[in-house]
């Protein structure tokens, strides 16, 4: 029986005699347009692979496949796909986010990627991309995961159909050795130290350190202390917000890291020199509402410890010189040196040291941390009894 014709699939022979067969389809109505959306193919070598290809062309329906043909028309670059999706991240994450998210792309995904089309990027240049990132950076995994975010966003929007990052192979290792930060806390001796020096050096940076020590914050949540977030009477500091960069880089004060507000016991010394501290600041006139404010009585950058840490640990160096000039039978060793986030750790890994009945829940109360498996039911559960135990132990630790 002679094949029924399909007026829609026609065979036709170029001048070299070779045969192909061409496609023209109706799909349907652009919803959105009201235009009728006809495609045409050619070049196809048998009469079944344009069947195939016609069913799959109505598969995708008239308002996808007329998206995909506007986009193949417009071309659209990496850098359309980054702006397109900035707008949507920016509802959706930190400005600090936005603020690395815009650092990313300038330093590294915009130079490489931004004039090429989204949907005619190889595995090729992926894969010579992500080696290069490898043999230069130890967070070379979340560079290049930018890139990959663009593209599965513009597979999302149907301005493209296929990942190259399928056909990649992540290094696994980056060619430059990461900081080695399993040392980056003090021992209760070396805290003790530490803080000895700050006190000679800095009343103002003094306090910082040892209400960063003390209660187990981070840097920016610490700079951004308001008085009014000190309560004398029951003795708790609140941690409540952050210093932050905005969208723009510029310093701004944010909600707190996974937005976990808590009430921090203060220990006796910490009490005792920020009741100090807070007189000391009556007595030479400063009532400004932060803490640790700029000589302007704005509050400082996060970076700003590091500058402290800095020229501390100079004024330490040049302290012991000039003592083991004095004393050359008794001489110091500078302090070890870490980092501002080290203060931090130093109390979390002191509090198991101080007391045997802190448990981890304990330890992440404190410094506020969340996960997605405990998540925020792990504040909830600290008793009354649990928060004594806590400041009883950071008394113990006698700092």
């Amino acid at each position: 029986m002679a094949r029924k014709k399909d007026p829609e699939i026609t065979e036709y022979k170029l001048k070299n005699g070779k045969k192909y067969f061409r496609l023209r389809t109706y799909i349907g109505i652009n919803p959105e347009t009201g235009k009728v959306i006809n495609v045409t193919r050619s070049k196809l070598k048998s009469r079944k692979e344009a069947e195939e290809l016609r069913r799959n062309l109505k598969a995708q329906g008239p308002s996808a496949l007329s998206q995909k043909l506007e986009t193949a028309q417009k071309k659209i670059t990496v850098s359309y796909v980054y702006n397109t999706w900035l707008e949507v991240m920016k509802h959706d994450v930190r400005g600090s986010t936005i603020s690395h998210f815009k650092d990313t792309w300038k330093n590294h995904t915009e130079p490489e990627f931004g004039n090429n089309y989204i949907d005619n990027i190889s595995p090729d240049h992926v894969q010579k991309y992500v080696n290069e990132l490898a043999s230069k950076y130890v967070t070379y995994k979340s560079i290049a995961n930018q890139l990959h975010r663009l593209i599965k966003y513009a597979i999302f929007r149907h301005w493209c159909s296929k990942d190259p990052f399928d056909f990649v192979i992540m290094p696994k290792k980056s060619a430059r050795s990461s900081r080695d930060n399993s040392h980056n806390f003090y021992e209760l001796d070396e805290l003790k130290q530490f803080l000895d020096v700050a006190k000679d050096y800095s009343r103002m940076k003094y306090t910082y350190f040892l209400t960063v020590a003390s209660l187990g914050c981070r840097r920016g949540e610490a700079l951004a202390l308001k008085w009014s977030d000190v309560d004398f009477d029951k003795r708790v500091v609140k941690i409540e917000r952050t210093v932050a960069k905005d969208d723009n880089g510029k310093k701004t004060i944010d909600d707190v890291k996974n937005g976990v507000h808590h009430a921090v016991p203060m220990s006796d010394n910490l009490y005792m020199i920020l009741k100090e501290y807070r007189e000391y600041c009556d007595e030479i006139g400063d009532h400004c509402e932060w803490i640790f404010h700029t000589k302007d009585g704005s509050y400082n950058w996060a970076q700003q410890p590091d500058l402290w840490l800095k020229y501390l640990y100079k004024f330490d160096k040049k302290q012991c010189e000039k003592w083991n000039k004095e004393h050359p039978n008794d001489k110091k060793e500078p302090l070890r040196k870490i980092t501002p986030h080290g203060l931090r750790h130093t109390l979390a890994t002191l509090l198991y040291d101080g007391n045997e009945r802190i448990t981890p829940k304990d330890v992440q109360y404190v410094l506020g941390h969340k996960t997605s498996k405990t998540a925020m039911e792990i504040y909830t559960h600290v008793t009354k009894k649990q928060k004594k135990d806590i400041k009883g132990s950071i008394d113990n630790l006698n700092f």
